[in-house]
Protein backbone atom coordinates (compact mmCIF):
# COMPACT_ATOMS: atom_id res chain seq x y z
CA UNK A 1 0.00 0.00 0.00
CA UNK A 2 1.12 3.56 -0.68
CA UNK A 3 1.73 5.40 2.56
CA UNK A 4 -0.32 8.45 1.69
CA UNK A 5 -2.80 10.65 3.48
CA UNK A 6 -5.83 12.20 1.85
CA UNK A 7 -7.91 15.21 2.78
CA UNK A 8 -11.26 16.00 1.16
CA UNK A 9 -12.95 19.34 1.75
CA UNK A 10 -16.60 20.27 1.48
CA UNK A 11 -16.23 20.83 -2.25
CA UNK A 12 -14.95 17.26 -2.73
CA UNK A 13 -11.45 18.46 -3.59
CA UNK A 14 -8.91 15.77 -2.71
CA UNK A 15 -5.25 16.13 -1.72
CA UNK A 16 -3.02 13.04 -1.48
CA UNK A 17 0.40 13.42 0.15
CA UNK A 18 3.43 11.10 0.13
CA UNK A 19 5.91 10.35 2.92
CA UNK A 20 9.40 11.83 3.12
CA UNK A 21 12.07 9.62 1.56
CA UNK A 22 14.74 8.55 4.07
CA UNK A 23 18.22 9.88 3.36
CA UNK A 24 17.10 12.56 0.91
CA UNK A 25 17.32 16.27 1.67
CA UNK A 26 14.32 18.15 3.01
CA UNK A 27 14.31 21.63 1.49
CA UNK A 28 15.69 24.28 3.85
CA UNK A 29 14.23 26.96 1.58
CA UNK A 30 10.52 26.16 1.40
CA UNK A 31 7.66 24.53 3.23
CA UNK A 32 4.56 23.79 1.15
CA UNK A 33 0.96 23.01 2.04
CA UNK A 34 -1.97 22.12 -0.20
CA UNK A 35 -5.48 22.45 1.22
CA UNK A 36 -3.92 22.53 4.67
CA UNK A 37 -1.95 19.31 4.17
CA UNK A 38 1.83 19.56 4.52
CA UNK A 39 3.62 18.42 1.34
CA UNK A 40 7.10 17.02 1.92
CA UNK A 41 9.42 19.25 -0.10
CA UNK A 42 12.78 17.89 -1.24
CA UNK A 43 15.87 19.78 -2.37
CA UNK A 44 17.63 18.13 -5.32
CA UNK A 45 20.96 18.88 -6.97
CA UNK A 46 24.65 19.08 -6.31
CA UNK A 47 25.87 22.51 -7.27
CA UNK A 48 26.81 23.35 -10.82
CA UNK A 49 29.43 23.82 -13.48
CA UNK A 50 31.10 27.18 -13.90
CA UNK A 51 31.78 27.56 -17.62
CA UNK A 52 34.12 30.52 -17.19
CA UNK A 53 36.33 28.62 -14.74
CA UNK A 54 35.84 25.24 -16.49
CA UNK A 55 35.25 23.40 -13.25
CA UNK A 56 32.55 22.38 -10.82
CA UNK A 57 31.94 24.95 -8.11
CA UNK A 58 29.23 25.29 -5.50
CA UNK A 59 26.27 27.01 -7.12
CA UNK A 60 23.12 26.73 -5.09
CA UNK A 61 20.96 28.03 -7.96
CA UNK A 62 21.64 24.76 -9.77
CA UNK A 63 19.58 23.04 -7.08
CA UNK A 64 15.80 22.80 -7.16
CA UNK A 65 13.20 22.17 -4.49
CA UNK A 66 10.09 20.27 -5.40
CA UNK A 67 6.78 19.46 -3.72
CA UNK A 68 5.08 16.35 -5.11
CA UNK A 69 1.49 15.33 -4.40
CA UNK A 70 -1.70 14.24 -6.16
CA UNK A 71 -5.06 15.94 -6.16
CA UNK A 72 -8.40 16.65 -7.72
CA UNK A 73 -10.41 19.84 -7.52
CA UNK A 74 -9.39 23.29 -6.34
CA UNK A 75 -6.22 23.51 -4.25
CA UNK A 76 -5.15 26.25 -1.86
CA UNK A 77 -1.35 26.38 -2.01
CA UNK A 78 0.73 27.92 0.78
CA UNK A 79 4.51 28.36 0.43
CA UNK A 80 6.60 29.47 3.40
CA UNK A 81 10.05 30.66 2.38
CA UNK A 82 13.15 30.83 4.56
CA UNK A 83 13.15 34.62 4.29
CA UNK A 84 10.73 37.48 3.72
CA UNK A 85 9.43 37.42 0.17
CA UNK A 86 10.41 40.51 -1.79
CA UNK A 87 9.94 39.17 -5.31
CA UNK A 88 8.25 36.19 -6.92
CA UNK A 89 7.31 34.84 -10.35
CA UNK A 90 4.93 31.93 -10.92
CA UNK A 91 5.48 30.08 -14.20
CA UNK A 92 3.82 29.46 -16.53
CA UNK A 93 2.68 33.06 -16.62
CA UNK A 94 -0.07 31.99 -19.03
CA UNK A 95 -2.02 30.59 -16.04
CA UNK A 96 -2.35 34.14 -14.66
CA UNK A 97 -2.14 32.96 -11.05
CA UNK A 98 -2.63 35.79 -8.56
CA UNK A 99 -0.84 35.29 -5.25
CA UNK A 100 -0.85 37.05 -1.89
CA UNK A 101 2.34 37.74 0.06
CA UNK A 102 2.51 38.15 3.81
CA UNK A 103 6.07 38.21 5.13
CA UNK A 104 7.57 34.81 4.33
CA UNK A 105 4.31 33.27 3.07
CA UNK A 106 3.01 33.12 -0.50
CA UNK A 107 -0.55 31.84 -1.02
CA UNK A 108 -2.64 31.23 -4.11
CA UNK A 109 -5.32 28.90 -5.46
CA UNK A 110 -5.22 26.51 -8.40
CA UNK A 111 -8.04 24.72 -10.16
CA UNK A 112 -6.59 21.22 -9.90
CA UNK A 113 -3.64 19.16 -11.17
CA UNK A 114 -0.84 21.13 -12.83
CA UNK A 115 2.89 21.84 -12.75
CA UNK A 116 4.28 25.16 -11.58
CA UNK A 117 7.78 26.60 -11.49
CA UNK A 118 8.24 29.36 -8.94
CA UNK A 119 11.03 31.91 -8.45
CA UNK A 120 11.19 33.58 -5.02
CA UNK A 121 13.85 36.20 -4.25
CA UNK A 122 17.27 34.73 -5.06
CA UNK A 123 16.49 31.32 -3.61
CA UNK A 124 16.89 28.16 -5.69
CA UNK A 125 13.69 27.65 -7.64
CA UNK A 126 10.70 25.61 -6.48
CA UNK A 127 8.61 23.21 -8.58
CA UNK A 128 5.08 22.26 -7.59
CA UNK A 129 3.99 18.90 -9.03
CA UNK A 130 0.25 18.63 -8.41
CA UNK A 131 -0.41 15.31 -10.14
CA UNK A 132 -3.79 13.91 -11.14
CA UNK A 133 -5.11 11.19 -8.86
CA UNK A 134 -3.80 7.78 -9.87
CA UNK A 135 -6.06 5.42 -11.75
CA UNK A 136 -5.80 1.63 -11.39
CA UNK A 137 -2.70 1.36 -9.19
CA UNK A 138 -1.24 -2.12 -9.74
CA UNK A 139 -0.88 -4.60 -6.90
CA UNK A 140 2.66 -5.64 -5.85
CA UNK A 141 1.79 -9.30 -6.43
CA UNK A 142 0.08 -8.75 -9.77
CA UNK A 143 1.51 -10.75 -12.64
CA UNK A 144 3.88 -8.76 -14.85
CA UNK A 145 4.32 -5.99 -12.25
CA UNK A 146 7.66 -4.88 -10.79
CA UNK A 147 6.62 -2.82 -7.76
CA UNK A 148 8.73 -0.41 -5.69
CA UNK A 149 7.03 0.93 -2.57
CA UNK A 150 8.02 3.91 -0.41
CA UNK A 151 11.68 4.11 0.57
CA UNK A 152 15.04 4.04 -1.20
CA UNK A 153 15.83 1.16 -3.57
CA UNK A 154 19.41 0.58 -4.76
CA UNK A 155 18.81 -1.47 -7.90
CA UNK A 156 21.60 -0.66 -10.35
CA UNK A 157 19.92 -1.71 -13.59
CA UNK A 158 16.42 -2.82 -14.56
CA UNK A 159 15.96 -4.83 -17.75
CA UNK A 160 12.41 -4.47 -19.00
CA UNK A 161 10.38 -7.31 -20.46
CA UNK A 162 7.41 -7.18 -22.82
CA UNK A 163 3.95 -6.92 -21.23
CA UNK A 164 5.49 -5.59 -18.04
CA UNK A 165 4.61 -2.69 -15.73
CA UNK A 166 7.32 -1.00 -13.68
CA UNK A 167 5.58 0.83 -10.84
CA UNK A 168 7.29 3.39 -8.56
CA UNK A 169 5.00 4.49 -5.75
CA UNK A 170 4.84 7.97 -4.29
CA UNK A 171 7.47 8.20 -1.58
CA UNK A 172 9.77 5.76 -3.42
CA UNK A 173 13.19 6.58 -4.84
CA UNK A 174 14.68 4.00 -7.21
CA UNK A 175 18.36 4.33 -8.12
CA UNK A 176 18.63 2.49 -11.42
CA UNK A 177 19.17 2.74 -15.15
CA UNK A 178 16.31 1.17 -17.09
CA UNK A 179 16.98 -0.71 -20.34
CA UNK A 180 14.90 -2.56 -22.91
CA UNK A 181 15.15 -3.84 -26.49
CA UNK A 182 12.53 -5.38 -28.80
CA UNK A 183 9.67 -4.78 -26.38
CA UNK A 184 5.90 -4.59 -26.64
CA UNK A 185 3.33 -3.21 -24.21
CA UNK A 186 5.56 -1.76 -21.49
CA UNK A 187 4.49 0.74 -18.82
CA UNK A 188 6.53 2.76 -16.32
CA UNK A 189 4.11 4.36 -13.86
CA UNK A 190 3.77 5.94 -10.44
CA UNK A 191 4.38 9.09 -8.43
CA UNK A 192 7.86 8.22 -7.18
CA UNK A 193 11.38 9.06 -8.35
CA UNK A 194 13.65 7.24 -10.79
CA UNK A 195 17.27 8.33 -10.43
CA UNK A 196 18.96 7.24 -13.63
CA UNK A 197 18.40 7.03 -17.37
CA UNK A 198 15.99 5.17 -19.61
CA UNK A 199 17.05 3.54 -22.91
CA UNK A 200 14.51 1.65 -25.02
CA UNK A 201 15.19 0.47 -28.59
CA UNK A 202 13.07 -1.03 -31.36
CA UNK A 203 9.90 -1.29 -29.30
CA UNK A 204 6.20 -0.46 -29.55
CA UNK A 205 3.41 0.55 -27.20
CA UNK A 206 5.56 2.15 -24.49
CA UNK A 207 4.03 4.38 -21.81
CA UNK A 208 5.85 6.46 -19.18
CA UNK A 209 3.43 8.19 -16.83
CA UNK A 210 3.64 10.24 -13.66
CA UNK A 211 7.18 9.59 -12.42
CA UNK A 212 9.88 12.13 -11.55
CA UNK A 213 13.20 11.37 -13.26
CA UNK A 214 16.56 12.79 -12.21
CA UNK A 215 19.85 12.24 -14.01
CA UNK A 216 23.43 13.50 -13.88
CA UNK A 217 24.94 11.72 -16.92
CA UNK A 218 23.87 11.51 -20.55
CA UNK A 219 20.46 11.77 -22.13
CA UNK A 220 17.81 10.98 -19.55
CA UNK A 221 15.26 9.36 -21.88
CA UNK A 222 16.40 7.88 -25.20
CA UNK A 223 13.80 6.07 -27.29
CA UNK A 224 15.21 4.77 -30.58
CA UNK A 225 13.26 3.22 -33.46
CA UNK A 226 10.10 3.04 -31.32
CA UNK A 227 6.46 3.05 -32.43
CA UNK A 228 3.55 4.35 -30.35
CA UNK A 229 5.21 5.90 -27.31
CA UNK A 230 3.47 8.11 -24.73
CA UNK A 231 5.06 10.33 -22.09
CA UNK A 232 2.35 11.74 -19.82
CA UNK A 233 2.85 13.92 -16.72
CA UNK A 234 6.55 13.00 -16.51
CA UNK A 235 8.92 15.32 -14.66
CA UNK A 236 12.59 15.38 -15.75
CA UNK A 237 15.43 17.18 -13.95
CA UNK A 238 19.05 16.82 -15.09
CA UNK A 239 21.91 18.50 -13.28
CA UNK A 240 25.60 18.42 -12.30
CA UNK A 241 27.10 17.48 -15.70
CA UNK A 242 27.81 19.81 -18.60
CA UNK A 243 26.85 18.33 -21.97
CA UNK A 244 24.41 15.68 -23.11
CA UNK A 245 21.94 16.07 -20.25
CA UNK A 246 18.85 16.16 -22.48
CA UNK A 247 15.40 15.46 -21.09
CA UNK A 248 13.50 13.37 -23.67
CA UNK A 249 15.01 12.25 -27.00
CA UNK A 250 12.82 10.53 -29.59
CA UNK A 251 15.28 9.13 -32.15
CA UNK A 252 13.86 7.83 -35.43
CA UNK A 253 10.48 7.24 -33.76
CA UNK A 254 6.91 7.24 -35.05
CA UNK A 255 3.71 8.20 -33.25
CA UNK A 256 5.43 9.66 -30.20
CA UNK A 257 3.39 11.79 -27.73
CA UNK A 258 4.87 14.01 -25.00
CA UNK A 259 2.03 15.61 -23.05
CA UNK A 260 1.77 17.61 -19.84
CA UNK A 261 5.43 17.13 -18.89
CA UNK A 262 7.82 19.29 -16.88
CA UNK A 263 11.46 19.45 -17.98
CA UNK A 264 14.34 21.36 -16.42
CA UNK A 265 17.53 20.21 -18.07
CA UNK A 266 21.13 21.32 -18.45
CA UNK A 267 20.94 20.36 -22.11
CA UNK A 268 17.95 20.40 -24.48
CA UNK A 269 14.65 19.63 -22.80
CA UNK A 270 13.23 17.78 -25.82
CA UNK A 271 15.48 16.88 -28.76
CA UNK A 272 14.11 14.99 -31.78
CA UNK A 273 16.82 13.21 -33.77
CA UNK A 274 17.59 10.75 -36.54
CA UNK A 275 21.30 10.22 -36.25
CA UNK A 276 22.10 7.04 -38.18
CA UNK A 277 22.17 6.83 -41.95
CA UNK A 278 20.17 3.59 -41.81
CA UNK A 279 17.51 5.07 -39.49
CA UNK A 280 13.90 4.99 -40.67
CA UNK A 281 11.96 8.22 -40.98
CA UNK A 282 10.84 10.18 -37.93
CA UNK A 283 7.11 10.78 -38.22
CA UNK A 284 4.22 12.14 -36.13
CA UNK A 285 5.84 13.54 -32.98
CA UNK A 286 3.52 15.56 -30.73
CA UNK A 287 4.64 17.82 -27.86
CA UNK A 288 1.73 19.43 -25.98
CA UNK A 289 1.08 21.29 -22.73
CA UNK A 290 4.69 21.06 -21.53
CA UNK A 291 6.59 23.42 -19.23
CA UNK A 292 10.27 23.64 -20.20
CA UNK A 293 13.27 25.25 -18.50
CA UNK A 294 16.44 25.02 -20.61
CA UNK A 295 18.89 25.58 -17.81
CA UNK A 296 22.38 25.90 -19.26
CA UNK A 297 23.17 24.48 -22.73
CA UNK A 298 19.58 24.06 -23.71
CA UNK A 299 16.69 24.75 -26.02
CA UNK A 300 13.14 24.06 -24.99
CA UNK A 301 12.41 21.93 -28.09
CA UNK A 302 14.80 21.21 -30.92
CA UNK A 303 14.83 19.08 -34.04
CA UNK A 304 18.49 18.20 -34.35
CA UNK A 305 21.42 18.48 -34.30
CA UNK A 306 21.93 14.92 -35.46
CA UNK A 307 19.70 14.46 -38.51
CA UNK A 308 21.76 11.92 -40.41
CA UNK A 309 18.96 9.42 -41.14
CA UNK A 310 15.51 9.31 -42.68
CA UNK A 311 13.06 12.16 -43.20
CA UNK A 312 11.74 14.08 -40.18
CA UNK A 313 8.14 15.10 -40.73
CA UNK A 314 4.82 15.89 -39.07
CA UNK A 315 6.15 17.30 -35.79
CA UNK A 316 3.65 19.39 -33.84
CA UNK A 317 4.56 21.44 -30.75
CA UNK A 318 1.48 23.05 -29.22
CA UNK A 319 0.34 24.89 -26.09
CA UNK A 320 3.73 24.93 -24.34
CA UNK A 321 5.60 27.36 -22.10
CA UNK A 322 9.36 27.86 -22.41
CA UNK A 323 10.74 29.62 -19.35
CA UNK A 324 14.43 29.71 -20.19
CA UNK A 325 16.99 28.92 -22.93
CA UNK A 326 20.65 29.44 -22.18
CA UNK A 327 24.17 28.54 -23.20
CA UNK A 328 26.52 28.49 -26.13
CA UNK A 329 26.80 25.77 -28.74
CA UNK A 330 27.99 24.85 -32.20
CA UNK A 331 25.61 27.31 -33.86
CA UNK A 332 26.64 30.22 -31.63
CA UNK A 333 24.11 29.77 -28.88
CA UNK A 334 20.88 28.03 -28.01
CA UNK A 335 17.36 29.28 -28.66
CA UNK A 336 13.87 28.86 -27.25
CA UNK A 337 13.04 26.34 -29.98
CA UNK A 338 14.83 25.34 -33.14
CA UNK A 339 15.50 23.14 -36.11
CA UNK A 340 19.19 22.39 -36.71
CA UNK A 341 19.46 20.16 -39.77
CA UNK A 342 22.99 18.84 -39.35
CA UNK A 343 22.98 16.06 -41.93
CA UNK A 344 21.15 14.93 -45.06
CA UNK A 345 17.67 14.43 -43.52
CA UNK A 346 14.71 16.18 -45.10
CA UNK A 347 12.70 18.12 -42.50
CA UNK A 348 9.18 19.16 -43.50
CA UNK A 349 5.66 19.89 -42.22
CA UNK A 350 6.66 21.12 -38.78
CA UNK A 351 4.28 23.22 -36.66
CA UNK A 352 5.02 25.33 -33.57
CA UNK A 353 1.68 26.65 -32.29
CA UNK A 354 0.43 28.49 -29.20
CA UNK A 355 3.81 28.77 -27.46
CA UNK A 356 4.76 31.31 -24.80
CA UNK A 357 8.47 32.13 -24.52
CA UNK A 358 9.56 34.01 -21.40
CA UNK A 359 12.27 36.66 -21.35
CA UNK A 360 15.17 34.59 -19.98
CA UNK A 361 16.68 33.88 -23.40
CA UNK A 362 20.45 34.29 -23.62
CA UNK A 363 21.19 34.11 -27.35
CA UNK A 364 18.26 33.57 -29.75
CA UNK A 365 14.50 33.51 -29.81
CA UNK A 366 14.43 31.05 -32.71
CA UNK A 367 16.83 29.32 -35.06
CA UNK A 368 16.20 27.40 -38.28
CA UNK A 369 19.58 26.32 -39.64
CA UNK A 370 20.92 23.97 -42.30
CA UNK A 371 24.56 23.10 -41.67
CA UNK A 372 27.08 21.34 -43.90
CA UNK A 373 26.40 18.20 -41.87
CA UNK A 374 29.75 18.03 -40.10
CA UNK A 375 28.97 19.52 -36.67
CA UNK A 376 28.12 16.07 -35.29
CA UNK A 377 28.04 13.89 -38.42
CA UNK A 378 30.07 12.95 -41.46
CA UNK A 379 28.62 15.55 -43.80
CA UNK A 380 25.70 15.91 -46.15
CA UNK A 381 23.29 18.79 -46.59
CA UNK A 382 19.62 18.25 -45.79
CA UNK A 383 16.59 20.50 -46.20
CA UNK A 384 14.01 22.44 -44.17
CA UNK A 385 10.73 23.07 -45.97
CA UNK A 386 7.27 23.87 -44.64
CA UNK A 387 7.60 25.37 -41.14
CA UNK A 388 4.45 26.85 -39.60
CA UNK A 389 4.83 29.12 -36.56
CA UNK A 390 1.43 30.17 -35.24
CA UNK A 391 0.27 32.14 -32.19
CA UNK A 392 3.73 32.28 -30.63
CA UNK A 393 4.55 35.03 -28.14
CA UNK A 394 8.17 35.92 -27.37
CA UNK A 395 8.74 38.29 -24.43
CA UNK A 396 12.37 39.14 -25.26
CA UNK A 397 12.69 41.82 -27.92
CA UNK A 398 16.50 41.93 -27.94
CA UNK A 399 17.30 38.42 -29.22
CA UNK A 400 17.43 37.53 -32.91
CA UNK A 401 15.51 35.14 -35.13
CA UNK A 402 18.14 33.22 -37.06
CA UNK A 403 17.07 31.55 -40.33
CA UNK A 404 20.07 30.35 -42.33
CA UNK A 405 20.25 27.84 -45.15
CA UNK A 406 23.16 26.84 -47.35
CA UNK A 407 24.19 28.25 -50.75
CA UNK A 408 23.11 24.96 -52.31
CA UNK A 409 19.96 24.52 -50.20
CA UNK A 410 17.73 27.34 -49.04
CA UNK A 411 15.26 27.09 -46.19
CA UNK A 412 11.84 27.22 -47.84
CA UNK A 413 8.22 28.01 -46.95
CA UNK A 414 8.38 29.44 -43.44
CA UNK A 415 5.14 31.00 -42.18
CA UNK A 416 4.72 33.26 -39.13
CA UNK A 417 1.00 33.51 -38.39
CA UNK A 418 -0.30 35.83 -35.68
CA UNK A 419 3.02 35.91 -33.79
CA UNK A 420 4.17 38.59 -31.35
CA UNK A 421 7.51 39.84 -30.02
CA UNK A 422 7.27 41.93 -26.87
CA UNK A 423 3.60 42.44 -27.56
CA UNK A 424 4.21 43.67 -31.11
CA UNK A 425 2.63 41.79 -34.01
CA UNK A 426 5.11 40.35 -36.51
CA UNK A 427 4.18 41.50 -40.00
CA UNK A 428 7.63 41.66 -41.64
CA UNK A 429 11.28 40.93 -40.78
CA UNK A 430 11.85 44.52 -39.74
CA UNK A 431 9.43 44.06 -36.80
CA UNK A 432 12.10 42.04 -34.98
CA UNK A 433 15.78 41.14 -35.28
CA UNK A 434 15.83 38.69 -38.16
CA UNK A 435 19.17 37.34 -39.33
CA UNK A 436 18.64 35.49 -42.61
CA UNK A 437 20.65 33.82 -45.37
CA UNK A 438 19.44 31.59 -48.19
CA UNK A 439 15.72 31.75 -47.36
CA UNK A 440 12.86 31.39 -49.86
CA UNK A 441 9.16 32.12 -49.35
CA UNK A 442 9.06 33.67 -45.88
CA UNK A 443 5.46 34.71 -45.11
CA UNK A 444 3.86 36.76 -42.34
CA UNK A 445 0.11 36.40 -41.73
CA UNK A 446 -1.35 38.76 -39.11
CA UNK A 447 -4.49 36.66 -38.54
CA UNK A 448 -7.55 35.21 -40.18
CA UNK A 449 -8.08 31.87 -41.84
CA UNK A 450 -5.05 29.77 -42.62
CA UNK A 451 -5.01 26.04 -43.24
CA UNK A 452 -1.99 23.75 -43.10
CA UNK A 453 -1.58 20.01 -43.12
CA UNK A 454 -2.02 18.62 -39.61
Amino acid sequence: MINASACTDEKTATTVTYPPIPGLVTSPDFKVKANGQEIWTEKVGAGGYNNDRDQFVPDEMEDMSFANFSCSGEQSISITASEDIQRYVIHPKSKHIVAEVKGRELTFRTDGPQQLYIEINSLPHLAIFANPLEDKVPSPDERGVVYYGPGVHEVGEITLQSNQTLYIAGGASVNANVRGVDLENVKILGRGCLNGSLRINNSKNVEVNGIFMRSTRGWTNTLTDCYKTVYENVKVFSYLGVWGLDGINPVACKNFVINNCFLRNRDDCIAIKSFRTESPETDSISVTKCLMVGWDHADGVTLGFELQGGDVKNVFVRDCDIVRARGGGRTEGHSAFSIICDGPSKVFNICFEDIRVASDIEFKNLELIITDGTLYGQGGIGSINGIYIKDVHWENTTKPFVIQGQPSQSIENVVFWNCYVGGKLLTKPEDAKFQMKFVKDLTFIPGGQFIFDR
